[in-house]
């Protein structure tokens, strides 16, 4: 029988929002790649407005066809992440973690979306499996933070995948079997693959930029911090009366020490902009301008500017209807929409264009 210690932690998906940096720069400086591996395509992002990708093998970089200046999205996958991770940059003798350290060099200009970290049990027989910690949630022994949800799919002869938390939460836990999963992508039976099963969390928004920074900047090894994390946020009972933790859950998360993401109440998508706006630079050039104005010494070629005009990019009113819808201002919905870049005037453009 395998020794109850083959576990490994990855980075399974990162995606981040990147300002003020052209696709060379982010190419180039950020992921370490020349721009002619990519291609530029078609490509869309749910949630978002962008028109179009520049694309290398799985890594994707999200962008406005007609307008290259504003913010674009790198999207490293599952796929992308392990590629990335073993044939660009441990060739160069370097870690997915050194990768993600450089990005604080543009932390001013950067904010992480969404982060899937990952732990796979490759022993056999596994310390636990879904279909078993399925069994302690229908009995409502488990403890996940504030929350009581569970949801499951598929069965103990499928495979059964676990989750915990609603599809909205900002740090949803999944349990499944990872080499079924690959057996049915690759075409083969399950006993042919190492087993595999995985405890995933999918950090969105604050969460995932929380969690960024702890592990970069910090010594400790993700296996442990994330560990550490579910000690914390996640409990498992042999009994009815919460006081009888489970066994295998215990032995899964060894020694590691409890961690907690915490979240200031005001610190939002929104606010993030606003502190892009002053650190940026931005908020400087916008009182440099207003010197000069003031000053009868405005630049000329610039007096016919029409800043009613001005046009918000999709990112950023979507963060200002949640944040009016929040404040109970819905009213302001309609005159956010009407002051939003609209996706179809580019189609027209390049239309126009060809």
């Amino acid at each position: 029988m395998a020794s109850k210690k083959y576990l490994l932690a990855s980075v399974d998906w990162l995606q981040v929002q990147i300002f003020e940096l052209s696709f060379e720069d982010i190419a180039r400086n950020i992921l370490g790649i020349p721009e002619e591996h990519f291609n530029l395509e078609n490509g869309r992002l749910q949630y978002y407005g962008y028109d179009c990708c520049y694309r290398f093998g799985d890594i994707r970089i999200y962008d406005y066809t007609y307008d290259t200046q504003t913010d674009k999205i790198l999207v490293l996958g599952g796929k992308a992440c392990e590629w990335y991770r073993k044939q660009w940059l441990e060739p160069l003798g370097l870690t997915f973690k050194q990768f993600m350290k450089n990005l604080l060099i543009f932390e001013d200009l950067i904010a992480i979306l969404r982060l899937d970290i990952c732990i796979d049990d490759f022993n056999q027989p596994p310390f636990f499996t879904p279909t078993q910690l399925a069994k302690i949630c229908k009995k409502r022994q488990f403890v996940c933070g504030k929350s009581t949800v569970y949801i499951t799919y598929g069965d103990e002869f499928t495979g059964q995948t676990l989750y915990l938390k609603p599809a909205t939460a900002d740090d949803r836990i999944k349990f499944y079997n990872k080499a079924a999963e690959l057996a049915k992508q690759q075409g083969v039976r399950e006993k042919d693959l190492p087993p595999q099963i995985r405890t995933e969390v999918v950090f969105r928004r604050e969460k995932a930029q929380a969690f960024f920074m702890a592990y970069v900047e910090s010594d400790i090894p993700l296996l442990a911090l994330f560990q550490g994390y579910l000690k914390g946020k996640v409990k498992f009972y042999s009994d009815q009366h919460f006081k009888v933790p489970l066994k295998k859950w215990i032995d899964f998360l060894g020694s590691s020490a409890p961690f907690k993401i915490s979240i200031p109440k005001q610190t939002t998508e929104l606010f993030r902009k606003f502190q892009w706006l002053e650190k940026g630079g931005s908020l400087a050039i916008f009182k440099a301008l207003r010197f000069l104005v003031v000053n009868d010494v405005f630049p000329k070629g610039y007096e016919v500017i029409d800043y009613e005009n001005v046009k918000y990019s999709f990112d950023l009113a979507n963060e200002l209807k949640k944040y009016v819808v929040e404040r109970n201002r819905s009213d302001l919905i309609e005159m956010i929409h009407d002051d939003t870049k609209q996706f179809s005037i580019r189609k027209n453009i390049k239309k126009d264009d060809d």
